[in-house]
């Protein structure tokens, strides 16, 4: 697909850019933004049916018992497998772009690429905000008052880990540790926590990741409550249901002699498993 730059050299007018290589580029700004995705698992189920829904099942478990000779397993143990039906229901967010006569008549297009960049921006900030704000519905709370001063070190790591061992102990494996960065003093202070810059090259850094403590994925976002952190597994706590990757809409403005673009999505986020995510309160 031609870029901006290309595009330009074969059209009369910016304006007459593609949609498609606009989405392309608003879309790129926002993976390169954007870290909540990891956080959580995406269905897209309704990008290709016409629903305005979808229900996400949770499913239970099973235990194994022990079985006297002669006696029958479903006198101790049923083998019911149930489910919990969640019901995610996408809705609309957006932002706009104007883009001037002047910049489409000079071909200014850092003015076109700024714009556009900044549109992709803020739909990944809008996102990740979505999924910190859904994440902080978890009812598993450790009040960090009550285990002492969260700037020293050594309580820091003891407040993660009783974090990591209460999501362990109800069957789960996190994987990430979401914090504000008033919250790092206490995580750098402390021994046991890895920089991001000691993994090696093999091993890949998300956007926000800072490095390891507890076992865990580091993550620092504005995003995030300053007063709060959350361990969680990504695996198993939230889904997220997008109906709309980014959509654009563009209008020929007479009154500001303008071209302005609207971006849509539509997307929803439910915590389906709240044992996989402990939140800590009280942080700061």
């Amino acid at each position: 697909m031609k870029s901006l730059e290309e595009l330009a050299e074969t059209t009369t007018s910016i304006a007459d850019l593609v949609p498609k290589v606009i989405l392309a580029e608003i879309e790129e700004a926002a993976r390169a933004r954007r870290f909540g995705r990891s956080l959580i698992r995406i269905n897209e189920d309704l990008i290709r049916t016409k629903g305005r829904s979808i229900v996400i099942g949770r499913r239970g478990i099973l235990s194994a018992s022990a079985v006297s000779e002669g006696a029958s397993l479903k006198a101790v143990d049923v083998g019911t497998l149930s489910y919990t039906a969640h019901t995610i229901t996408p809705t609309k967010k957006g932002t706009h772009a104007e883009i001037t006569q002047e910049a489409i008549e000079g071909c200014e297009l850092n003015l076109i690429r700024d714009a556009i960049t900044e549109a992709g921006i803020a739909l990944a900030n809008k996102e990740d905000t979505d999924i910190v704000t859904e994440l902080l519905t978890g009812t598993n709370i450790i009040n960090a008052e009550t285990e002492g001063t969260w700037s020293v070190s050594d309580n820091a790591y003891k407040i993660i880990t009783k974090a990591v061992t209460a999501v362990k102990g109800r069957k789960w494996s996190p994987k990430f540790l979401v914090i504000h960065p008033d919250a790092l003093k206490g995580i750098l202070q402390s021994a046991m926590f890895m920089d991001a810059s000691r993994y090696g090259s093999a091993e890949p850094i998300l956007n926000g990741e800072i490095g390891k403590i507890a076992g865990l994925k580091v993550l620092v976002t504005t995003n995030m409550t300053s007063t709060k952190a959350v361990v969680v597994d990504p695996d198993r706590a939230c889904w997220m249901a997008i109906r709309r990757s980014v959509d654009m809409k563009r209008w020929d403005n007479p009154d500001t002699d303008s071209i302005e673009l609207y971006f849509y999505v539509e997307y929803a986020l439910d915590v389906t498993d709240d044992d996989a995510l402990e939140v800590i309160t009280n942080i700061s």
